[in-house]
């Protein structure tokens, strides 16, 4: 009985502790950063975030910034968007004779921001790091199989030359439908085909705000 007794309040106060934890007294003193795994303590952007957000933001002013175990009057939570896809474009780089080197673009916008929380969880403030009308941009290099350019006959009045196309004289808009006039892969067909893989990644996201953040 004794036993069964000691169970229930064993219980009783973990459900305390997990349903109440607006019980335990606000650390008025005091304020919290959450960020990813992608800064781990003591990488230089806490600091420079605990010097900085104290000069623009009155409620921190003066409170110091505590590790996990407390209750602190002040929240800084990280928020990032998903990367919108603004272009691709390829940049010819090197030709061999069996394949061509490209530098294919990408152009992206995101939005990261800080949110700063009171006690009950009531958004106060964002700090905007990145916008969306900034752009960025990743550069994935790629070798593909040479082309071989098709040439119209040379058309001659007399001995004057009248006409001589060939694939660089294309639009550009002509190659992206594929009518480049080519043999092999085009680079702007290996756009369409990889565009998931030349999409920037979240360390490439959080690498742009890093630079930002270091810029303050």
């Amino acid at each position: 009985m004794k036993n069964n007794i000691a169970l229930a309040a064993f219980f009783l106060f973990f459900s305390c502790l997990a349903s109440g934890q607006g019980l335990f007294p606000i650390d008025t003193n005091k304020y919290s950063i959450h960020l990813p795994d992608y800064w781990r303590p003591g990488n230089k952007i806490w600091k420079i975030l605990t010097d900085k957000l104290p000069l623009v933001c009155e409620q921190l002013k003066e409170k110091e910034l505590c590790g996990d175990y407390c209750h602190p009057a002040y929240t800084i939570e990280f928020e990032m968007t998903e990367p919108f896809i603004n272009n691709y474009y390829p940049n010819h780089v090197l030709s061999a004779s069996t394949s061509q080197t490209w530098d294919f673009i990408t152009v992206y916008s995101f939005e990261c921001s800080l949110l700063l929380f009171n006690e009950k969880d009531k958004l106060l403030t964002r700090f905007i790091l990145v916008d969306t009308d900034e752009t960025w941009t990743l550069t994935n290099r790629a070798s593909l199989p040479s082309y071989i350019p098709i040439t119209q006959p040379k058309i001659y009045v007399g001995s004057n030359l009248i006409r001589q196309t060939t694939a660089a004289s294309i639009s550009m808009e002509q190659q992206a439908r594929g009518l480049g006039g080519t043999e092999g892969q085009t680079p702007y067909d290996f756009i369409n085909r990889n565009k998931e893989a030349l999409a920037p990644a979240r360390k490439d996201l959080l690498a742009v705000v890093d630079k930002k953040i270091r810029s303050l």
